[in-house]
């Protein structure tokens, strides 16, 4: 999915762009160094500098790699720029995270802008075997939409969410989930506390 054309653009801004000018602007802004982000985040100078352009795309560990260099989230990251007053996203808009660890058929979406206190990504679909645990500032909410989940934490604590079940923690504490079943799942995380 394409992030809509602005008013007066005419065409779709190419995520990949966007997500790595994103990159770029908080590393920047943090007065870092691509090889400073690299030996942080333990990926390649050379595979930054094409992620800031465009021209590489990012799995979403490596998404949480290059976010806890610059001491964000990957929520952060994904979010859209700021606006002034109300901010609308409609359902066809929001940054569409990038990455072969998203299973096919799946999606997950950035819900707010950038400077919005809270960073909520959508998930549709989503693993249906554990990947690698997140670590990342701030505190999580994940609320189950539809379906069923298993959230397993690195101390051994495992939790079964069905429709409507919430569960909040920090996001310093290693975390990951997957699908439960065959049903469609729908999942809200929101980061807090940048």
């Amino acid at each position: 999915m394409r992030t809509p054309p602005s008013p007066d653009s005419g065409s779709a801004p190419d995520p990949a762009q966007v997500l790595g000018a994103r990159v770029r602007e908080l590393r920047r802004g943090r007065g870092l160094t691509l090889k400073q982000v690299g030996e942080v985040s333990r990926l390649s100078h050379a595979f930054l500098s094409q992620f800031e352009r465009g021209l590489a795309a990012a799995s979403v560990s490596t998404l949480q790699r290059i976010a806890v260099a610059l001491d964000t989230t990957v929520s952060a990251l994904l979010a859209g720029p700021a606006e002034q007053g109300v901010g609308l996203l409609r359902a066809d808009e929001g940054m569409v995270m990038p990455g072969a660890e998203i299973p096919t058929g799946s999606t997950a979406r950035a819900l707010s802008r950038a400077g919005f206190p809270v960073q909520p990504i959508e998930y549709t679909g989503g693993p249906a075997e554990f990947g690698e645990y997140f670590e990342h500032v701030g505190q999580e909410m994940l609320y189950v939409v539809t379906g069923r989940i298993e959230l397993d934490f690195a101390d051994g604590r495992r939790e079964q969410l069905g429709e409507a079940d919430v569960a909040t923690y920090p996001g310093s504490r290693p975390h990951r989930w997957r699908r439960l079943g065959d049903e469609p799942v729908r999942v809200l995380l929101i980061n807090a506390g940048e």
